[in-house]
């Protein structure tokens, strides 16, 4: 339960500081002077979005503490989901500044926005007009429905969660390969016409660059002729010869040789020489017999160069590029023309999942059939508590033969309010007042599974009066005994049933509007709840009348 809530600078709240000793707590007060705002706060402490408008005027942040008592079912929850609660306390903050600078805190630990929400949810229901449209919103009657799950039921829901998952999964590998197969079926004769192209050329690796060698010696072929033979006269023909003259150099050196070790040194060297340039000589003569001029050859060689260049302007700088391209074309043929594997792979666990989850989808429909009998059952005596006595309520249950996250249920909460009418949806036939009785009735029965501990109503008695407002203070009194309530109200019978009361005004200091709240002992209840009953003119009725609502007879009220 909330034990204390702080307020710093929220709206035209200045400083707040409340304590919650009791389980039904009422907060009154003239319309405008800010209960709202107080819910605003609490708000922010089960995660919702904080903005710059609701600091207020001349202020630079905003501050909110919540101090929480846990039951050891909440807390068993909340390690479950990984928040490491080890005492009996939670102390939740929200800081937030106007350049959107903020801080959220959980027992002084950092703490997402996601994450805070996710942890409130156990703890906090704050029931107002947005939840009303959640009630009426036929979307959401199949999650209401299921918080009534048994263990069985909770177990084949997340079943069918994870199967859904894993079935898109395996639709979006399907649609994938599909698609792809589509896109080739597309182009297939262009494929085959690409794939013959380069097929024919019966393609070798490094082909291009020995052509390109090829080709350089044939057109060429004259010219190195020329300068072959050349080099090769100059080498070994005439009188003047290089080898000649080497020859020369090595006999006059062989006669030195025996005089000197230098001289020696001398002839190794030019005989070294020699050898070399008679193996260059031999090896010039061999390369000129090598080239000939072959012009069909030339012919030829030109031809494969330009075949060759032309695939690679259109598949590939390489012809290793051009061959991996023309393996890709075959492997995408391949995928039109026969079953692909994986493709079938994949429609097999599909057909899998699909038949298990309709299984376990058909059980689970079972059990929320035999719950929505309870279910309807049950509210009906919860809203002939509320002074609804002829109203009947009914979990309409159908099926689709799609494939969704919750099975294949939806569900709509049908209502009647008088003897004779058809069922219709709570949207087309309920007032405000009627809506408020049947989300308190609602609320009532989920007390029993939601182990939430703090239920805060906005003005639930919006619509209503008499009687009908009486057992409406009647149930929340009840709801109580394992709830802390927390109701903002204008209702004297609500107020007069609750067994602690704030009171909550606007007051205007040095120029700007603050909204004050006090604790009401039982004498100040007794005036407020007589105000509300007559206005500022309190009367000795309205006070006797407050006196009985409360059950105070015997005590004596000065007016």
């Amino acid at each position: 339960m909330l034990r204390e809530l702080r307020l710093n600078n929220l709206a035209i709240i200045k400083n707040l500081d409340l304590e919650f000793n009791e389980k039904f707590i009422a907060l009154t007060g003239e319309t405008g002077a800010g209960k709202s705002i107080i819910l605003d706060g609490i708000s922010l402490l089960i995660g919702e979005r904080s903005h710059a408008d609701m600091i207020r005027n001349g202020e630079d942040s905003l501050f909110a503490e919540g101090v929480f008592e846990l039951n050891e079912n909440q807390k068993r929850r909340l390690n479950e989901l990984g928040f490491e609660i080890e005492d009996d306390e939670l102390i939740i903050t929200r800081y937030f500044d106007r350049n959107a600078k903020s801080k959220i805190t959980v027992n002084g630990a950092r703490l997402t926005l996601s994450r805070l929400k996710e942890l409130m949810v156990n703890i906090i229901d704050l029931v107002g007009q947005h939840e009303h449209q959640f009630l009426l919103n036929d979307e959401y009657h199949l999650h209401l429905l299921d918080r009534f799950l048994d263990d069985e039921g909770r177990e084949l829901s997340k079943k069918i969660r994870e199967n859904v998952n894993e079935i898109k999964k395996l639709n979006s590998k399907i649609r994938n390969i599909e698609n792809e197969k589509a896109k080739i079926a597309e182009k297939k004769d262009i494929l085959e016409f690409q794939f013959n192209e380069i097929e024919s050329l019966e393609l070798e690796e490094n082909e291009d660059d020995e052509l390109e060698e090829e080709y350089k010696i044939l057109f060429n072929a004259g010219k190195i002729n020329e300068k072959l033979d050349e080099t090769s006269q100059l080498l070994k023909e005439g009188e003047f010869s290089i080898l000649t003259a080497l020859g020369r150099a090595r006999r006059n050196l062989e006669q030195l040789s025996d005089l000197s070790e230098s001289y020696g040194e001398l002839y190794d060297k030019i005989e070294s020489v020699l050898y070399e340039v008679e193996d260059i000589s031999y090896s010039v003569d061999n390369l000129a017999g090598d080239v000939e001029m072959d012009d069909d050859r030339l012919e030829k060689v030109v031809e494969r160069i330009n075949a060759i260049n032309k695939l690679k302007l259109k598949y590939g700088s390489t012809i290793t590029e051009i061959l991996e391209y023309r393996d890709k074309i075959e492997k995408d043929l391949s995928l039109v023309e026969f079953e692909n594997e994986e493709l079938e792979d994949l429609k097999a666990q599909k057909k899998e999942l699909v038949s298990q989850y309709f299984i376990d989808s058909e059980r689970l429909s079972e059990i929320r059939m035999e719950i929505s009998e309870s279910l309807q059952n049950t509210i009906d005596i919860q809203l002939s508590d509320l002074n609804m006595e002829n109203a009947k309520f009914k979990v309409e249950i159908t099926k689709t033969e799609e494939i969704t996250a919750h099975g294949i249920n939806n569900a709509e909460f049908l209502i009647t309010t008088n003897v004779g009418e058809t069922f219709k949806p709570l949207a087309k036939i309920a007032s405000g007042g009627e809506i408020s009785r049947i989300m308190l009735a609602l609320k009532t029965v989920f007390s029993t599974v939601d182990n939430i501990s703090v239920l805060i109503f906005d003005e639930i008695d919006t619509g209503i009066s008499g009687e009908t407002v009486r057992r409406v203070a009647e149930k929340l009194r009840e709801l109580s005994r394992n709830t802390q309530i927390i109701c903002v109200t204008h209702s004297p019978q609500i107020a007069g049933k609750a067994q602690q009361q704030f009171f909550i005004k606007k007051e205007i200091e040095n120029n700007f509007t603050e909204t004050k709240v006090r604790e009401l002992n039982t004498e100040e209840r007794v005036r407020e709840i007589a105000r509300i009953i007559s206005g500022d003119n309190i009367t000795e009725a309205s006070v006797n009348h407050a006196k009985e609502i409360m059950g105070l007879w015997d005590k004596k009220v000065l007016i």
